[in-house]
């Protein structure tokens, strides 16, 4: 199998796995809070870095690292780079599915709407999960793409759930 066929049957893979998974439209409309046991703030950059356990929350949207770096233009935040031992990405989406994600590092870019996991990156949506060192997961759209040329992808799909035949006697 030529790799442009491989590269396809993935791509069509993924798109059923993650089977309209986009996140929810109105977290980006919430406040962010932040717990950490530090912080350092610049203003000047519009960077800001808060260490050890820190948890971010936005809606729906739960992000945690042992350091998670905040870039902000213009007051409003553009990007968010999470590292630890695993750093940890949840939201629910619009159906109620709750899209969990994690990796050593993990770069929430805010106005491109999209997810980078790199290094055990793992994604798991109704029991259907995806590892790789490296996963792009587009939130909006709900596509994920995944694998460099060095690495391999797992992923498993759960069967649909058969309804049950009911035979009245």
């Amino acid at each position: 199998m030529n790799t442009n066929t491989s590269l396809l049957i993935t791509l069509l893979t993924l798109l059923c796995v993650v089977n309209n998974a986009t996140a929810r439209t109105d977290d980006s409309e919430k406040p962010i809070h932040i717990t950490a046991d530090s912080a350092e703030l610049n203003e000047k950059t519009g960077v800001s870095i808060y260490r050890g356990d820190v948890k971010m929350v936005q809606g729906t949207i739960i992000l945690t690292g042992d350091i998670i770096t905040v870039y902000t233009a213009n007051d409003e935040v553009d990007k968010m780079i999470s590292v630890g031992e695993l750093a940890t990405y949840q939201e629910t989406t619009d159906d109620g599915d709750i899209v969990y994600a994690e990796s050593e590092e993990m770069i929430h870019n805010s106005p491109e709407k999209k997810i980078e996991l790199f290094r055990r990156g793992k994604i798991t949506q109704v029991g259907n999960v995806i590892r790789s060192d490296y996963i792009l997961y587009l939130t909006e759209e709900g596509l994920i793409d995944t694998g460099t040329k060095k690495d391999r992808i797992e992923i498993t799909i759960q069967p649909k759930t058969k309804p049950k035949n009911n035979v009245i006697k």
